[in-house]
């Protein structure tokens, strides 16, 4: 997001800048020309560097008042009381191995840090997490569009079409949450961010099913 609004300031800011020069060609000359040139740049400095920063900053406050709300209602309305396991053809794994139970499912992206193995997730296009959703997390990844997120009694799995990756819990080091979703650290070094619509929640839900539901 930040790299779309610098590039639209931009724009909007050479465009005047071309138009304020074409209308008074006669003055280049001058010494006030220059220093009105001079004067809207340091305004184009300005908000070239600061509007875009001030914009997300608002958009991530917001997003994390939205979580906040949002979270306080599902615990109102039970929270983990009302988890049940998910029905195995319901929850259209493609394999769950015997005693292993479905507890959470939400689809949204999934982006794989660049040096991961194409085995693990295929042929990807290259992109960036939202700086609203991922804050700081300006890592180049493998974007994964429409991928299922699964959260069982025993792994986090990501299912989507030509994608099968799965993190056990026991390989699992840390889970940070953003604002708009959670990133996954593995032992083996790979990692990996997932939009949610709810982070709080599915943190909630990860810790129940990783610590709190025994088999």
């Amino acid at each position: 997001m930040t790299y779309a609004l610098r590039k639209l300031i931009a724009f909007v800011f050479l465009g005047g800048m071309f138009w304020f020069i074409y209308q008074d060609l006669d003055n280049l000359d001058q010494p006030w020309f220059m220093h009105a040139l001079g004067l809207i740049t340091i305004v184009f400095a300005f908000f070239w560097l600061l509007i875009p920063m001030v914009v997300v900053w608002c958009r991530i406050r917001r997003r994390r008042a939205q979580n906040k709300e949002r979270y306080q209602k599902w615990l109102a309305g039970g929270g983990l009381a009302m988890i049940r396991p998910r029905p195995v053809k319901s929850a259209r794994l493609v394999a769950i191995d015997s005693g292993e139970q479905v507890f959470f499912h939400e689809k949204g992206t999934l982006y794989a840090r660049l040096g991961m193995s194409g085995s693990e997730v295929g042929a990807r296009p290259v992109g960036r997490p939202s700086d609203v959703a991922f804050p700081n997390y300006r890592h180049d990844c493998h974007v994964c569009q429409r991928t299922h997120c699964y959260f069982t009694n025993r792994r986090i799995a990501f299912e989507g079409k030509g994608l099968n990756m799965d993190i056990p819990f026991a390989d699992l080091v840390k889970c940070s949450m953003m604002p708009g979703g959670m990133v996954f650290e593995v032992a083996s070094g790979m990692q990996c961010a997932f939009t949610f619509q709810n982070p709080l929640v599915a943190a909630d839900v990860l810790r129940w099913a990783k610590d709190g539901k025994k088999e």
